[in-house]
């Protein structure tokens, strides 16, 4: 038997309406530059430990051979 109703997923309400164009080019301005700030900070952390761990473990330890 089907609901009169109709089925709850067809319902609209508490769904944001669809974004205009200038809104979604809007935030797409501000994504990259974010995303990019993030993975060069990621790098940045990495490569900063990898000079530690050679600074403090291999460098004091010599020359091995």
């Amino acid at each position: 038997m089907a609901d009169p109703q109709g089925s709850i997923a067809s319902r609209r309400d508490g769904i944001a309406p669809e974004p205009s164009d200038a809104a979604v080019d809007l935030v797409l301005q501000e994504v990259p530059r974010g995303a990019f700030a993030l993975s060069g900070a990621a790098v940045a952390i990495l490569l900063l430990c990898w000079l530690i761990t050679y600074f403090v473990i291999f460098l004091p330890r010599g020359v091995i051979g």
